[in-house]
């Protein structure tokens, strides 16, 4: 009995060195993690990083059970993968709420009235998760409604980036967390053709569809074709990569060789 009463009593102590020591100095948690900055600290499990400023900064990812080994830890890569699939859950949600329905224009129209053009976005870093998203607003989502300013009954989709109306050109500029939507002020509506998925043209000027009025082409000699792979295009002073020249160098390259090709 008294064994037992010294061993109890080591373990208290022990479980109380252990509690104090790691409360003000973490102590590295041996996990499956495929980070290793898990650390028992302050009565909880912390993951460790390095700041800006080269100061180390704890983030608390456990509480009291997972110190004590009760209940496994969740790694951070786990805990980030739950925080962006609720997002993602989040915005199928309201998606669902506005009940977004596709016109024969092009347009998505939901159940309040808005208008939108719709896009696919990456949710998380490096495009972890994936989610619908509506631009009903000019600009990133952040001006005025489509609604305000659209003509719907002549509204159409030219291509993946381009839409008119009888009054307007329009762009969208896709990127990975969402696009925007804007005006071409230069574009004549009536004359706006698009060539292929990269390049349009209206009676002035042609177009590319990142960077938009190409100035360094000649409009008269300016070629493409649909068929191409990539946004390959000449004119009588050579020969484009969107709406850049492409270099001695890079004419070298096997693909570039295939597009120029195609285009004489």
């Amino acid at each position: 009995m008294k064994i037992f009463k010294l061993i109890l009593i080591f373990v208290m102590v022990a479980f109380v060195l252990l509690c104090t020591g790691t409360y003000f100095y973490p102590v590295q948690y041996d996990s499956n993690c495929r980070d290793g900055n898990i650390y028992r600290y302050k009565a909880g499990i912390y993951q460790m990083t390095t700041g800006v400023s080269g100061k180390k900064e704890y983030k608390k990812i456990g509480g009291l059970s997972m110190f004590f080994g009760i209940k496994p830890i969740i790694c951070p890569e786990e805990i980030e993968k739950q925080h962006f699939e609720a997002v993602v859950k989040s915005i199928d949600s309201t998606n669902q709420i506005l009940d977004w329905k596709l016109q024969n224009n092009g347009l998505w129209i939901s159940k309040k009235g808005d208008w939108a053009i719709k896009e696919i976005i990456a949710i998380g870093p490096e495009g972890m998760k994936q989610a619908d998203h509506y631009i009903s607003q000019m600009g990133f989502n952040d001006n005025e409604p489509l609604k305000e300013i659209i003509d719907s009954a002549t509204f159409q989709k030219l291509n993946t980036s381009f839409y008119k109306d009888k009054n307007h050109v329009y762009r969208y500029y896709g990127m990975v967390y969402g696009g925007s939507f804007s005006i071409f002020p230069e574009a004549d509506p009536a004359t706006f053709e698009v060539l292929n998925e990269c390049y349009a043209k209206d009676k002035s000027h042609i177009y590319e569809s990142r960077q938009g009025i190409l100035d360094n082409v000649d409009y008269k000699t300016f070629r493409t074709k649909n068929t191409l792979t990539g946004c390959f295009a000449k004119d009588h002073n050579g020969y484009l990569q969107w709406g850049d020249r492409i270099s001695e160098e890079n004419m070298k390259e096997e693909y570039v060789q295939k597009a120029i090709k195609e285009l004489k």
